[in-house]
This record gives structure tokens, sequence and C-alpha cells, in this order.
């Protein structure tokens, strides 16, 4: 039996390789919690993005379709953390 963290990578793995009018509509979510709830931080000036949700300070942010975001939110629920420490 795989283990249930990487079958959820290799969900998000199978939609990041499919083209936009394949995924549907994409926004800008959280790369930490998967949360549509950013604003820029500084108005913008500094070009970083801040998340309502986790608190995620940076100027990276991931385009996804609403099944990913729930991929990464179902991700942050879980506590997963990063193995690669």
């Amino acid at each position: 039996m795989e283990d249930p963290d990487q079958e959820t990578m290799d969900e998000i793995e199978k939609l990041m390789g499919e083209d936009d009018n394949e995924a549907g509509e994409t926004m800008q979510v959280c790369p930490v919690c998967g949360s549509t709830d950013l604003y820029y931080e500084a108005g913008g000036v500094e070009g970083l993005y801040h998340c309502k949700y986790c608190g995620y300070i940076g100027s990276f942010v991931v385009d996804a379709n609403e099944e990913m975001a729930k991929l990464i939110r179902k991700e942050y629920d879980s506590g997963a953390t990063d193995i690669q420490s």
C-alpha cells in the first residue's frame, strides 16, 4: 500500500502537469496552506504576498485550480512536515 503523503504528492504532480485548458480556471493560492486569502504586504511595493490564514509572507504563490488548492490545503491540514530538513 502506498504512503498517503506520497499519494497526495502524486495527485499534485499530476495536476501540475496538466495544460491550463485541462486544469480549468486558476487562481493564486498560498504555497503553504492553499488559501486564496492573500494580500500584498506593504501595498505591493516589495512584491511580497501575505497569507491571512497561515501567516506566510513571500514572493512565491501558486497558480492552482480548485482541485490543486484543495490538495494543498489537505496536505497542510494533515500536519505534513518537510522531510528534507
